[in-house]
């Protein structure tokens, strides 16, 4: 009888201090085990403890991963994160593979619906209404309430999240317009109708002022830094709000709040800010007709639930059991 390969080391530090989801459970750490009997899985509490195992480690399961770590990691091929987000790595050698949730769309896309109707069925108004005294605000919210119907979303960042946006918004008859770098290579999604389009990032200052609702939903990036400045929020309709899921560096924030002040634009909900947590001093902070979010559109105790299921199939094909 042969004897058999011998297992994967697989680091896995997955924690969060606040956000319990983000924590791997104990339930989910059985569960990696048992799926993928050919790994072996060491489970790391703190940084040192990830630090420790590093050496003998092939595979990383981390929300971070430092770049002066490498030297500690001569084994290392794969780093595997539940985060879409690019901007946590900077980690790189010949290779060494990243890999990236792609799950997020769906929760994400639920948050940007909840957001969407929350400013246009009125809870946003009501809310401001009764924190100034205003008890029973029916004659505010008759001024602010509308339907959704018609109206048009320009959903900047429209890969596999933004699309989910549009998916959950598309229900309530909104025309879609998504805008991407490359327009040409996104799959038409199977929701659209004749009025919905994906446009180039050339087409953005045209849209503007077509805008109902601007939904950023892009990364972090020096080509997206400021991408919104005032220049362009002076181009969206008085009666626009502005919803960021994506990175907070997109946005002048400052250029905003003074917007909102001045009545220019009907609200904005963002979940994401240049800075994190929001600075108590921020403009943002005062500004009326606003909803501030803690970087939390993708909660959900499902969230590792839903990684695992994309990873679990990965690790499989990479390193097939016996």
């Amino acid at each position: 009888m042969g004897k058999s390969a011998p297992k994967i080391p697989l680091a896995v530090w997955l924690t969060h201090p606040v956000v319990p989801c983000w924590t791997l459970d104990a339930r989910q750490i059985r569960r990696l085990k048992a799926e993928l009997p050919q790994a072996r899985v060491v489970v790391c509490r703190d940084e040192a403890d990830f630090q420790r195992a590093l050496p003998q480690m092939q595979v990383a399961m981390v929300w971070r991963f430092r770049p002066e770590w490498l030297p500690q990691a001569p084994r290392l091929e794969w780093i595997a994160t539940p985060s879409a987000g690019r901007d946590y790595f900077q980690a790189a050698r010949p290779g060494l593979e990243l890999t990236y949730g792609s799950f997020h769309g769906r929760i994400m896309g639920e948050t940007a619906a909840a957001m969407v109707l929350a400013v246009n069925r009125g809870l946003l108004a009501n809310r401001e209404a009764q924190a100034k005294g205003n008890l029973w605000p029916r004659d505010v919210l008759g001024g602010v309430m509308r339907t959704l119907a018609g109206t048009h979303a320009v959903i900047v960042g429209f890969g596999n999240i933004g699309r989910w946006v549009g998916h959950y918004l598309k229900p309530f008859g909104v025309r879609i317009t998504g805008v991407r770098r490359h327009p040409r290579a996104a799959p038409r999604p199977g929701y659209f109708e004749p009025g919905d389009r994906v446009a180039g990032m050339a087409r953005l200052d045209a849209l503007l002022p077509t805008a109902d609702h601007l939904i950023l939903v892009l990364p972090g990036t020096p080509e997206t830094d400021g991408l919104m400045d005032a220049a362009r929020l002076a181009r969206l309709p008085p009666h626009a709000a502005v919803y960021n899921l994506g990175r907070g560096n997109v946005i002048d924030e400052a250029a905003l709040a003074r917007a909102l002040a001045r009545g220019r634009l009907r609200a904005a909900v963002l979940d994401v800010f240049r800075e994190e947590p929001l600075p108590a001093g921020s403009p943002l902070r005062t500004a009326p007709n606003t909803l501030l979010l803690p970087h939390a559109s993708a909660i959900s105790p499902e969230y590792l639930d839903l990684y695992l299921d994309e990873f679990i199939p990965l690790f499989r094909e990479k390193f097939p059991a016996d």
